[in-house]
């Protein structure tokens, strides 16, 4: 069985030591698209996992953050329809 989040830290640390420490944003993205096991490109859960390392490694060489959305963002599809209703009734 693959340990999916060992395979990305490794797979990713090996393109961090192979890159030379001045490689800009681009570079690194370049590197990590490459270097991508297979495996991470055929299963949905594959690509979050190598999503997730990618976004956290790239962070750290200037990639922007996600905004965390706000708690108001998460209603339940029932709570976004009496949302939706009130609106129109008012």
């Amino acid at each position: 069985m693959i340990d999916w989040q060992k395979t990305a830290s490794h797979a990713i640390g090996e393109v961090h030591r192979n890159l030379p420490a001045d490689a800009d944003l681009a570079a690194r993205k370049r590197a990590l698209r490459a270097a991508r096991p297979g495996l991470f490109a055929q299963t949905s859960w594959g690509k979050k996992v190598w999503a997730k390392h990618s976004r956290k490694y790239l962070e750290k060489f200037g990639l922007p953050p996600l905004k965390a959305k706000a708690i108001e963002d998460h209603l339940s599809p029932l709570e976004r329809m009496i949302a939706k209703a009130k609106a129109g009734a008012a």
